[in-house]
């Protein structure tokens, strides 16, 4: 049996233990070198032999501790293969003192970072969770030989290494104050749309590359820039007369003016600043008011589907079309095709500097600096989100059913999901992400090789010591060590 977990993450008595946890990392932080000077020799040995042992196998006793020490510590001795006889380092023998503890299975999940905690990684062993060599171990202390495959249950290594999942009541307050910030990031957005823009762009670039929002938005911008070649690719597709006239129709009826009513700028969410165009587009409206809109009226009346067939049949002005429409109307035709074939050529030119505009803008070229062109329309696709006004009504009204509640928050990135709750059914944070301050525990042992996509690890070898290095991860330094050792050894072995 293991010893009981008393006051292992105390901060008066400030033990450092092989756990992820938070107060051990605090513990960490504020431990002092031990001082030796104004001690015996005893009462240095047992100082550190107990903080030590508080670190390396504190849950075992110490009757079986002893019994699993040996004093022959293992090490490597590196042959120099020039032959110039330089200054070797010094190799850290004492270091290895617990050595030997390393080679059990629950430690080495532990150093895989496959559990929380060496106490954790002893619970995965005896519930049936973990594997060696494809069968299944349930003795924690099984002893480790090179070469030897572990592998541990993936929702097991998530739940231990995944954030804390929240209850509803602390869940759905951290969306009502996500709420409250979304839809102060919306007024700002559509009061000052170029300088939120600028800011987020700002942000985004200064990003060092390997976060994984830099790379996400570095492979939106790639995308951004085949979507546009493929946009341009299809817009000089359609750069014939009826697909040109169909547009410019198009436009003027979602704008809902009368032909009289109509000027250049109507046309400039159509062609920007370019005079040419806008002049040739409205000169072609034009031509419809000498044949009393009738042309254009039957062009409205019609269906998506029927106005580009209808487009194509007036501008051949073949025989059947001829006899249905009068000779003011062919008239009026033949002077929007005219106009049709001077706009056809600035049509296309126009394009292609709008596209090498928009690729100079991006910068696509240079990837670490890739930006997107402004939209000054960007703001106007940013919708305001219903605000949570009391949690714990809503609780109360909606208590057996989550699902319901799930509904109420959209926000773009948490669609239909409460916060931490996206799956309900596990035991950690989703989606998930790993839990607070792991970052400084987070030491890949030399000894084992290790696989976090398939949460498997092969036991390479025993950790040894070699100049200037130890393979036992320890807190401690040498001369801590080298006491603890001297407390084991006995009558001179």
């Amino acid at each position: 049996m293991p010893k009981k977990a008393i006051l292992l993450k105390s901060l008066t008595r400030g033990r450092v233990r092989t756990s992820f946890n938070k107060y051990n990392l605090f513990n960490l932080y504020k431990k002092n070198r031990i001082d030796f000077k104004s001690k015996s020799l005893y009462q240095q040995k047992f100082i550190s032999k107990q903080e030590t042992r508080a670190y390396h196998g504190e849950h075992l006793t110490e009757g079986r501790w002893k019994a699993t020490f040996t004093p022959a510590l293992e090490s490597v001795a590196q042959l120099d293969a020039s032959l110039r006889g330089g200054k070797v380092p010094d190799t850290p023998y004492l270091l290895q003192t617990y050595g030997v503890l390393e080679k059990r299975l629950d430690f080495a999940l532990f150093r895989a970072m496959f559990a929380s905690s060496v106490r954790q990684a002893r619970q995965f062993i005896l519930h049936g969770n973990v594997t060696v060599n494809g069968i299944k171990i349930k003795h924690p202390g099984y002893v480790l030989k090179p070469g030897d495959l572990f592998h541990v249950t993936p929702e097991k290594v998530l739940m231990a290494l995944g954030a804390k999942k929240p209850n509803l009541e602390e869940a759905l307050k951290v969306d009502k104050i996500q709420i409250v910030l979304w839809n102060k990031y919306v007024k700002n957005a559509r009061e000052n749309p170029k300088k939120v823009w600028d800011v987020k762009m700002k942000k985004l670039l200064n990003l060092p590359n390997s976060d994984p929002k830099k790379q996400k938005y570095l492979e939106f911008v790639k995308n951004y820039e085949k979507s546009m070649e493929a946009r341009l690719k299809k817009e000089l597709t359609d750069c014939t007369p009826s697909k040109i006239l169909t547009n410019v129709i198009e436009h003027i009826i979602n704008k809902d003016k009368e032909i009289e009513k109509i000027t250049e700028d109507d046309f400039s969410d159509l062609y920007d600043d370019n005079v040419e165009l806008k002049k040739t587009s409205l000169a072609i409206m034009k031509e419809f008011k000498t044949s009393d809109n009738d042309l254009y009226k039957q062009f409205v009346s019609k269906t998506d589907e029927e106005r580009a067939k209808f487009i194509e049949e007036l501008l051949a002005l073949r025989d059947p079309i001829k006899e249905t429409i009068k000779a003011e109307q062919i008239k009026t035709l033949r002077q929007i095709k005219f106009h049709l074939s001077t706009m056809t050529k600035p049509l296309n030119s126009f394009l292609l500097n709008k596209y090498s505009v928009d690729k100079l803008k991006s910068g696509t070229d240079n990837s670490t600096n890739a930006s997107i062109p402004y939209n000054p329309s960007w703001s106007k696709k940013l919708k305001y989100h219903d605000p949570i006004k009391n949690v714990k009504e809503l609780i109360e009204t909606n208590s057996s059913d989550e699902n319901k509640l799930k509904n109420l928050i959209n926000l773009p990135w948490q669609q239909k999901a409460i916060f931490g709750r996206e799956e309900k059914n596990k035991s950690y944070f989703t989606p998930w992400k790993p839990r607070p301050f792991l970052s400084p525990f987070a030491i890949l042992p030399h000894h084992i090789e290790i696989s976090f996509k398939t949460c498997s690890a092969i036991y390479l070898n025993d950790p040894k010591a070699r100049p200037g290095h130890s393979e036992v991860i320890s807190p401690f330094n040498l001369a801590v060590h080298e006491r603890a050792y001297m407390y084991y050894v006995r009558k001179g072995r």
